[in-house]
């Protein structure tokens, strides 16, 4: 596996034109981190991932009143991280962070003190790899190694990972339609269903539906919709479709 990804860093950056942004962050190269989408778009090397996701250890003062300077930022002081609209990008930019208590969708978070940390409150391995901007990889959890695979894995336990946030199960379904060959693994498999009957306890309908929708903008939609269609357990999403 490629152990340095930065030429296709410096290809991204210069594709969405990201180079004000890192201006205005007021942290070293090798500690700002693209995670999920991001990463997996460099990897597989398909820049078609519009959701700019960054993690840094600390969002310093500095950083915030530089940005602020050029963008319209939204700052959620409980989960740490600041948003705003670039172009057609929306990006986020969060500290290091850990859960200290969640269930369904309610999570405190506080700052943490390391990127081990910070991974361990992901979800799939594949969204816990972390790429700075000099090209170095930070993957806890051969999450590499499973997207080349067309792998998707839940962090640890999938019971507990789908009790802790139940969008985690639709995220899941979604990104079944990533690949087109999908692998599973059973156990995943079976928290998800056994767990679906939860789903509306926890998840706003509308949560739901921005997830759903983005099925069809994925390259291999059918996966997720199949996959619905073969459990009953989770035939109620496709009342999320429309």
């Amino acid at each position: 596996m490629n152990n340095n990804f930065k030429l296709a860093v410096n290809q991204y950056i210069d594709t969405f034109n990201l180079d004000l942004i890192f201006e205005k962050i007021q942290v070293p190269k090798n500690q700002i981190f693209f995670i999920g989408g991001v990463s997996r778009s460099i990897i597989l090397n398909d820049f078609n991932n519009y959701d700019i996701d960054l993690v840094v250890p600390k969002i310093n003062n500095e950083t915030l009143e530089s940005l602020k300077d050029n963008f319209e930022i939204k700052l959620n002081h409980n989960y740490k991280n600041i948003s705003f609209k670039f172009n057609d990008l929306e990006v986020q930019i969060s500290s290091f962070r850990k859960d200290i208590s969640n269930y369904g969708r309610h999570a405190k978070v506080e700052l943490a003190e390391t990127i081990v940390i910070d991974s361990a409150r992901r979800d799939l391995t594949f969204n816990a790899i972390y790429i700075n901007l000099l090209g170095e990889v930070t993957d806890f959890y051969s999450g590499e190694q499973d997207l080349l695979n067309s792998q998707l894995r839940f962090l640890g336990n999938p019971v507990e990972q789908i009790q802790e946030d139940y969008l985690r199960a639709i995220r899941y379904i979604r990104f079944l339609s990533l690949f087109n060959k999908p692998v599973s693994i059973q156990i995943d498999i079976d928290a998800i269903k056994m767990l679906s009957k939860n789903i509306i306890d926890f998840v706003k309908p509308n949560k739901i539906k921005h997830e759903m929708l983005k099925i069809k903008k994925m390259e291999f939609p059918n996966n997720s919709l199949q996959f619905i269609s073969q459990n009953k357990e989770l035939v109620f999403l496709n009342d999320f479709l429309n």
